[in-house]
């Protein structure tokens, strides 16, 4: 049996296919977007991440079994004078991560809104995930992971408890929300963008078990 988001490198016969993906990150500021962006995109963390301006965009690539996914993605700024703004970027994603601290309880109540937003005004068949970063802080958590994963089960979301310091669920939040996406966006060329760097390449990453492409 094949490792989950492992990699096969096609033949002559069979070329994988590539799809392309918008996906934007959600949620207030500080819960840490862009260090989960910055860990899953170049293996790295900062201790101190400036808070985003409006919104960074990166790219990376996940590459499964027989398809090679590049995800296009949105970092949006957290704090509430550009929730007017975060339209424009959730508008046409295919994915979108809701981002929450664990050990901050308002940051939870402000996913739930987000997801409901999501719901209403966004793509109707968008993948939504929901991450509760900072597990490392385990011990100060305000937020227990039961009750998380309650609340996205009844809303049918995608759940981890991530931690960008540590790299935990990472890569692997990224890879299921890659193999629930539908494989029909297609792009042509033999390869995705360089400009975000596939996981095999990101030096200092925690690398998924077979989760690479040669």
């Amino acid at each position: 049996m094949a490792n989950r988001g492992s990699a096969q490198r096609p033949n002559s016969q069979t070329q994988a296919k590539i799809c392309q993906y918008k996906l934007v990150l959600l949620g207030e500021s500080a819960v840490g977007k862009s260090s989960l962006v910055l860990r899953f995109v170049k293996g790295q963390f900062h201790e101190y991440q400036e808070s985003t301006i409006g919104a960074a965009f990166l790219t990376q690539t996940v590459c499964l079994s027989d398809t090679t996914v590049k995800f296009e993605i949105w970092d949006t700024a957290g704090q509430e004078r550009y929730h007017s703004l975060a339209p424009m970027y959730y508008r046409g994603a295919q994915a979108a991560i809701i981002v929450y601290d664990i050990t901050n309880m308002d940051s939870f109540g402000r996913a739930k809104i987000w997801v409901k937003e999501l719901q209403r005004q966004a793509s109707p068949n968008i993948v939504i995930a929901l991450a509760g970063n900072k597990a490392d802080l385990a011990n100060s958590r305000a937020v227990e992971a039961d009750e998380a994963q309650a609340y996205a089960d009844e809303n049918g979301l995608l759940f981890k408890e991530t931690s960008a310091k540590t790299a935990k669920n990472v890569n692997d939040i990224f890879i299921e929300i890659a193999e629930k996406l539908p494989k029909n966006e297609q792009v042509s060329g033999a390869g995705a963008s360089t400009q975000g760097r596939r996981l095999v390449e990101s030096e200092g990453s925690q690398k998924a078990a077979g989760n690479c492409c040669k």
